[in-house]
């Protein structure tokens, strides 16, 4: 197996919910906001399009449910298919109505980030980049190569 993405956006996601697992839908039940459930979903619905590819199980509605992505002890996502950790890594992303997932061999570890190429104050960049993240930001010209340098680093970060 070698390490495969999947994008999705939130035009992609069905209405119906017969592709969540009884615990995706009784955790999507305790969202409060809109926004957020459409987030899961979004979420949710790229990571087992991708998992299922990578097992090369059907896409169908009642394999989806099988397939759930759970906190491992770490934090990191982790794939289940059924109560059996399926074989393979997993990273997952949202952003802006879109969902990324990345999968690969088990003993891999990856990571994946969606970002926005946006402003980046000098507060963000000092708060959360390492003395060499930061130098290397603000050697950088200002304006569009800064935010572009900013965003690459805040988004390898969060991978």
């Amino acid at each position: 197996m070698s390490v495969q993405w999947l994008a999705r956006g939130v035009h992609d996601v069905p209405e119906s919910a017969d592709w969540l697992s009884p615990a995706e839908s009784a955790r999507l039940s305790l969202l409060r906001f809109a926004k957020r459930r459409s987030e899961m979903r979004l979420a949710r619905w790229t990571a087992k399009q991708a998992v299922a590819r990578a097992l090369d199980l059907e896409a169908d509605a009642g394999t989806l449910a099988r397939i759930e992505i759970r906190a491992a002890s770490t934090g990191a996502p982790a794939a289940f298919v059924g109560d059996e950790r399926a074989p393979i890594a997993v990273s997952l992303s949202d952003r802006a109505d879109w969902a990324v997932c990345v999968v690969a061999p088990a003993d891999l570890g990856v990571g994946c980030d969606l970002e926005i190429v946006e402003p980046r104050t000098d507060r963000f960049v000092r708060d959360w980049f390492t003395p060499a993240e930061r130098d290397l930001v603000f050697g950088a010209d200002p304006g569009e190569e800064r935010h572009l340098l900013a965003n690459l680093v805040w988004s390898a970060k969060e991978s």
